[in-house]
Order: C-alpha cells, then structure tokens, then sequence
C-alpha cells in the first residue's frame, strides 16, 4: 500500500483494558497498554498528532469498550480541525466485548482475545470492532507495535506470530525513577527482577513459588537506604507512605514489566526530561549496557488544540458549574487563589478526618477550592458537604476537567497523589503541587518535586501506617499520627503558599512549563527522540 509512491506505515497502540491501539498508513505501529484513565491520554494523543502530522501513517487503537469515549475525546482534542480523510486514519475499536468495571476481566478478555486480533492485523486484513461492530479496512503490515511494559505475556505471542520482523516497543506511563527503583540494577539502588527476588526467596524457605509469597517479597522492608539516580536518598519504607489495604496478587502483575522491558525491541516513555533528567540518562544507560536498547523519551504530551473539557461529565456537577465556579473565584479572589484537590481515579484518603481536617483549614484560610472523589470507594460525608456549601468556597465534585482547571488562571495550587499524569499536568500548567503519595511510584514522584525541583511541598502528617508513620531519611520528620498534626502542617503550608516560599515553587514551575511546551517543537528534546526512533526502524514518515 503507498500514497503518492510513498510507503503507508501503521503503526497499533494498545494500552491494557482501559487503553487501545494505533494504526498507521506506511509505518504500521501498534500499541498495547494496561491503563487507566490517567494512562489514556498520552498514547492517544501521540497517535492523533502522528496521524495530523504524516499522511502515510494509519494508527490503529485497541481500547476497553468502557473507555470508547475517553480515548475519542483526547484524540478529538489534538486533532482540533482536521479533514475526515486524517480522523479515519486513527482506528478505535476493541477485540472483545465486556459492560464490567473489573480491570482484571478486561485485562483476562484481552489477553484471551489478543493473538486472532493481531494476526488479522499481522495479514493485513479487514477487523471488524467487537463492540460496535464497526467493520475496518484492511491496513498495512504494522511497522511496530507499542504495548504496556506490563504486557510482557502479549510481547510473548508476538513473537510466537511476528518474530522480529515487527519492532515490539513497551510504553512506560510511570515515573522512570520509580522503574529503576523496582527492576533497575542494584548499583543504580535498584531492587532487579522481581520475579528472581521470589523464587530466590521460595528456594531458601524451601517451599513453592506463591502469588503470597511474591506480595510478601514485594512489601518487604528493612530500613535499607536506597540511593535511585534522580532521587534523594530514602529509607525503603518510604515507598510504603500508607497503610493501604495489600493488593491480592500485585507481585504477579508488577513482576510482568521487569519481563516486558527485557522482552521489548526499544522503550517509550512518557515522563519529560525536564522533569527527570538524572533517572532518564541512569535508565538510559542501563538499557544500553544490560540489554543494548534504547530508552526514548516522549513526553510530555498534551493536546495541541485542547478543548474546554475534553468529555462529558456523568456526574451531577456539570462542567458549566464548574467553569462558572473558577470564574467566580477568579473574579472575586484573584489569580492563583483556588486549590484543586484531585487524587486521581484509584486513590483516596484512608483516614477521613484527615480530608476533612485540611477541607476545613482551606475554609479557614480564604482559599476556594475544588475537590474530586473519583475512586468508587471515596466517601465525602454530608457534614462536610453542608460546611462545603455553607462556606460556598468549595466545590465538591465525583467528575472534574482537571486539565481546564489546572490551566484556569484562578487555580494557584494542586493537592495531589503525585501520579505521573497528574504531576505532567500540573507542570504544563505551571501549577505547584502539595503531594499526599500512597504508594507504587508516588513516594519517589513526591521526594523528587519537593527536593530537587522544589515545585512541591510534601506532606508527612498524612502518612499513615507503620511504614508511613516512620521517619525519612532526608529530614528526619514522621507522621504523628493525630488530625491536629495534620491540622498544623496544612495551615503552615497554606500561609506558605501565600508567601515568598509559594511565589519561589511557583516560579519553579512556571520555568518548567516553559520547558514543556519546547519539547515537541522542531527541535526540540522529545521530537528528537521521536524522531531517532523512526531512524532506528527505518520508518519513513517524510
């Protein structure tokens, strides 16, 4: 297939059951990532400004029925106004069908359904979508497919059907410091393949390998000091900052990335080099000397042309409320008056009265703010909803735009879990954070913007558990344990954000949003990168 005697590429993006696949024209890449919606957008966005950006290239995405929407709407929003020739080069559908919420039984229909999909794709033949029933022309061979480091058992039928002829790339949507922390090599302060660490452990107790014992392994601390390129140096149980409720089975699902980057071709990921520099070339140069692969770093990405919201709200809440809520606090209050409280679609405070304690100290203090309680199992009590409402500061929201709030000129501040989207977001808006971590590549994301970038305060007094309630090593402090604890450091780190320390991280963050909006530029340090990839390949997107 050609255009104009130019080779079409397709290219498959795929993101685990809450993501899907890019194809394109003469490249025909494929990605494959395990997502949530935090997840969703940067591969969307990628593929819709491939697909603008090259006439020859064709993206396929296979997504989770669920996220049909989502993954629309990021793509509708880099897209802006384009003709219908380039938005039916972007191909969204799903290879299974499912109306469940259960990740796990997305990520089973997948894996289930994968290998008769990519063959189709692999033959260059029509795919019809499992749940519209939408009916797809044929596309070219892919030029690569780019499945979540998570994925590795599907890199594993890939293989079995393509061998090497189609480049495999692993999509890495996590902080690369908290990657090198977890599977990175012990000179780097790295824990290595999690995998080994249990069956070592299972053959010095002598028993089997178990899902139990590998979370054991996973959750072990010791009080070692681990010293991450990138990071400050931390007590291991500082990446244990909550008393959360263990995840059954997580080892058997955190063990797959150690085997996707070894199994991958080359590896994507989508953290910025102005945000880690240091864990980026350390990552780098492990990639080259262990397994001789590159490490290419694309983002940040957000929409080129954004909309106001990006997709519509199922909440009750609507997104003119909340519009008109900014510009109200805007008006009346100022620039950078509002704080957002947003922690992400997973997470959510485990002791109440903490939540509580630092809605009423924003009260207290004169700030507006905006509060989202995403996770289903969030609960916001009517007390503090009548003060919410009695105040009329605050907002109180089960859906938010968290995009177009933290780019209004009224939001100041963001309280947030420190997940990698949420902290991209905020710095391409210039906004700093105040970090309340919970785990997986939180502790380390939080460290990181409060020490090095200084474009966050950390709490600690939110910490909970015996893990979280020990000291860090950069400081000394604990948590105590006791709301007026909280109740003290959120007043002092709200007088602080309205003076010379909130104007300095501020500024901080200003000058790294300068730095974003230059890394997709002709020149610049992720269209480079991007573009070393497709020399790399010998894709011809010109």
């Amino acid at each position: 297939m050609s255009l104009n005697g130019r080779k079409m590429h397709h290219f498959i993006f795929s993101p685990l059951p809450l993501w899907g696949n890019v194809l394109h024209p003469s490249s025909n890449i494929v990605l494959l990532r395990y997502t949530i919606l935090g997840h969703l957008r940067a591969p969307s966005i990628l593929a819709a400004r491939l697909v603008k950006e090259h006439d020859n290239l064709i993206v396929s995405i296979i997504t989770s029925p669920s996220y049909f929407k989502n993954a629309e709407a990021e793509i509708l929003s880099e897209f802006g106004e384009v003709p219908d020739t380039t938005r039916r080069r972007v191909r969204l559908f799903s290879i299974y069908k499912s109306d469940t919420d259960n990740v796990f039984t997305h990520i089973r229909l997948l894996f289930q359904t994968y290998s008769v999909a990519y063959q189709t794709l692999l033959d260059a033949k029509p795919i019809t979508c499992a749940a519209t029933g939408m009916i797809f022309e044929a596309a070219p061979r892919p030029s690569a497919l780019f499945l979540d480091v998570y994925a590795s058992p599907l890199m594993q039928i890939t293989r079995a059907l393509s061998g090497t002829t189609v480049p495999v790339i692993a999509l890495c949507a996590i902080h690369v410091s908290f990657i090198l922390h977890l599977y990175g090599p012990q000179s780097m302060g790295g824990e290595g393949d999690l995998a080994s660490r249990i069956e070592a452990e299972a053959a010095r107790r002598g028993q089997p390998v178990s899902s139990e014992l590998g979370d054991e392994v996973f959750y072990h601390t010791e009080g070692k000091v681990t010293k991450v390129p990138g990071l400050p140096p931390m007590y291991d149980w500082e990446y244990f900052p909550q008393k959360l409720s263990p995840t059954p089975n997580v080892s058997d699902f955190l063990k797959l990335a150690y085997q996707g980057l070894a199994s991958c071709d080359a590896a994507f990921s989508f953290s910025a080099y102005d945000l880690e520099k240091d864990s980026i070339d350390a990552m780098r140069s492990w990639f080259s000397e262990e397994w001789n692969k590159k490490l290419y770093t694309v983002g940040p990405l957000f929409a080129s042309n954004p909309t106001t919201y990006g997709m519509v709200s199922d909440s009750n809440n609507s997104s003119s409320d909340i519009e008109a809520f900014l510009d109200k606090s805007l008006k009346e209050r100022g620039k950078n008056s509002l704080v957002l409280i947003s922690f992400g679609s997973l997470f959510w405070p485990i002791v109440q009265e903490y939540i509580e304690e630092v809605i009423d100290a924003l009260i207290e203090k004169g700030f507006t703010f905006i509060v989202s309680y995403a996770p289903q199992f969030a609960k916001i009590s009517q007390d503090l909803i009548d003060k919410v409402q009695a105040a009329e500061t605050g907002l109180i929201c089960k859906w938010i735009p968290q995009k177009f709030i933290l780019n209004h000129p009224a939001t100041g501040w963001f309280v947030t879990h420190a997940g990698q989207s949420g902290v991209m977001e905020a710095l391409d808006s210039g906004t700093p954070m105040i970090c309340w971590p919970f785990e997986f590549d939180q502790p380390c994301a939080s460290a990181h913007l409060s020490e090095n970038l200084n474009v966050a305060f950390d709490l600690i007094q939110i910490r909970t558990g015996e893990k979280g309630m020990k000291p860090l090593y950069r400081n000394g402090l604990k948590a105590e344990g006791t709301r007026e604890a909280v109740g003290i450091e959120i007043r002092k780190i709200l007088d602080e954000c309205r003076g010379p320390r909130g104007e300095e991280l501020r500024r901080n963050a200003q000058a790294i949003k300068t730095r974003f909006a230059d890394c997709w530029k002709v020149d610049g340090v992720s269209r480079k990168d991007f573009n070393s990839f497709l020399e790399k390949y010998k894709i011809d997107l010109s």
